[in-house]
């Protein structure tokens, strides 16, 4: 299992690799991260959005997902709340099955 503080670098790697313009302006919250069984919920801000209160400053998705398990960190889907979306991957319910 990761710590906490392995978790944040993978999420900036990840968070980097993305968008190499766009890494200045990315602020890491780890104060702000939470652990779950399936892996943690690392958060993130733009600092103008932090300097500025301005909600269109803001990133759509501040969090990246760092699984437990090694496995790429990601976004979470937007339509799902972080907890919840983590029970899923944690309970094998995550992608769902197509029928």
């Amino acid at each position: 299992m990761l710590d906490k503080e392995r978790a944040v670098r993978s999420a900036a790697e990840f968070l980097k690799a993305l968008n190499p313009e766009r890494w200045p302006s990315r602020v890491m919250l780890p104060d702000e991260s939470e652990e779950f069984p399936y892996g943690w919920a690392i958060r993130y801000d733009n600092k103008e959005h932090i300097e500025t209160g301005n909600l269109a400053l803001k990133p759509f998705t501040a969090v990246v997902i760092v699984p437990h398990d090694g496995s790429t960190a990601h976004f979470p889907p937007s339509h799902l709340r972080v907890s919840e979306y983590m029970a899923l991957r944690a309970a094998g319910d995550w992608p769902p099955a197509r029928h």
